[in-house]
């Protein structure tokens, strides 16, 4: 314990400071993220908020109209397109930083590793990701799902919004091992030295192993918790109440770039120590682990 704690934190922040390239992808995306606010202002949403605290209007929502919509939904071909764009913004922010922490670990790609780690990327490490996390999907809707039928059982029995409660707490204790697997899917498509099946039985570690999901579910629940408090929620207060806008931009994002790229180190650091016993990992990142004191 004592020694992942030193990993996640003295390790972390130090390599976070040392690798400044890091902080290159990271003000890429800030880049990308204000472009996106900019084109996305045109577009005018009504929002009404005694809505979304109305928990009868929301299960109503939920358990009546979503199934309905639902077969419309799926064969809309802008929810496809959606999907896409987040599976490629997924790229972006996940498979290309992972990618760059891999030659990072092993000491690899120089002066432009940030760049050279894009162009590392294969077609089947993307091919991999789309397995993985539709693999991810498919288990927390089965997960989900049964909470969702025990309380379309309760709404159809008594009416009362109570029945949000097991889709809500499904969803709740998923959402940890949902992004664990987000993560760890791209962590393990960008490795050089293991096959496809090798590859599967150690994603699949994280659903059938349980020193593994249950470190995984703790750590990913921390990591949520600083996400939505410095990525989030501080950010979102900044940008409401700061008239002035560089000013604005610079306090949100002296929150928000360090928190997110702390917690992309941290999460590696810890991918690396819960799949270290694993000769696949010590074989990838041999480096790293004969630096690592005993």
């Amino acid at each position: 314990m004592k020694r992942l704690l030193s990993i996640l934190v003295v390790d972390s922040i130090r390599e976070l400071f040392r690798y400044k390239s890091f902080f290159l992808l990271v003000a890429l995306l800030i880049v990308l993220d204000r472009l996106l606010k900019h084109f996305s202002s045109r577009i005018q949403f009504e929002f009404d908020r005694g809505s979304i605290h109305d928990l009868q209007w929301l299960a109503v929502w939920i358990y009546e109209t979503l199934p309905v919509e639902m077969l419309d939904l799926l064969l809309n071909w802008k929810l496809w397109v959606v999907v896409l764009g987040l599976f490629f913004f997924k790229q972006l922010t996940s498979m290309w930083p992972s990618s760059d922490m891999r030659l990072m670990h092993r000491r690899e790609g120089g002066r432009l590793r940030i760049f050279n780690a894009l162009s590392s990327i294969k077609g089947t490490q993307l091919v991999w990701d789309a397995l993985a996390i539709s693999t991810v999907g498919v288990i927390g809707g089965i997960w989900i799902g049964i909470g969702y039928l025990l309380g379309w059982w309760v709404w159809h029995d008594w009416g009362n919004p109570s029945a949000l409660t097991p889709f809500l707490v499904m969803s709740g204790v998923f959402w940890p091992v949902g992004m664990a697997g987000f993560s760890y899917s791209s962590k393990l498509a960008v490795l050089r030295r293991s096959g496809f099946k090798e590859k599967r039985r150690l994603f699949f570690l994280l659903f059938l192993n349980p020193r593994v999901m249950m470190m995984s579910w703790l750590f990913f629940l921390c990591r949520i918790l600083i996400s939505l408090v410095f990525v989030l929620f501080v950010p979102i207060g900044v940008l409401l109440s700061v008239e002035n806008l560089p000013l604005r931009i610079f306090l949100a994002s002296l929150s928000a770039a360090p928190a997110y790229s702390y917690v992309k180190m941290a999460t590696f650091k810890f991918f690396l120590e819960v799949y270290g016993p694993y000769p696949e990992i010590r074989r990838e990142y041999s480096e790293y682990f004969e630096a690592l004191p005993n």
